[in-house]
């Protein structure tokens, strides 16, 4: 019977790990703009333009600490969230 739970647990445990060490975000804008000039021929730019934006990143031993955490405190804030609702 006591199975279910740890097994919950470590389920709860390994997929928090692996989400909290994903976090990767880039774009790319490209444009281009024809202008025409007065001697008749047209001139073309190009701009690229790029962001990164890494976020908040992890490695695989802290992201396991924090999941850890995270569902350690999981019954503070529930029991925390009670109290607060009766009082």
């Amino acid at each position: 019977m006591r199975s279910i739970p740890m097994l919950l647990l470590a389920l709860l445990l390994a997929l928090g790990a692996g989400t909290s060490t994903i976090s990767c975000s880039s774009s790319t804008t490209k444009t281009t703009v024809e202008r025409p000039n007065p001697d008749g021929t047209s001139t073309i730019t190009t701009t690229e333009e790029s962001d990164d934006d890494d976020g908040p990143s992890f490695g695989i031993l802290s992201g396991t600490v924090k999941a850890i955490g995270w569902v350690l405190a999981l019954p503070f804030k529930l029991v925390g969230g009670l109290i607060s609702i009766i009082f």
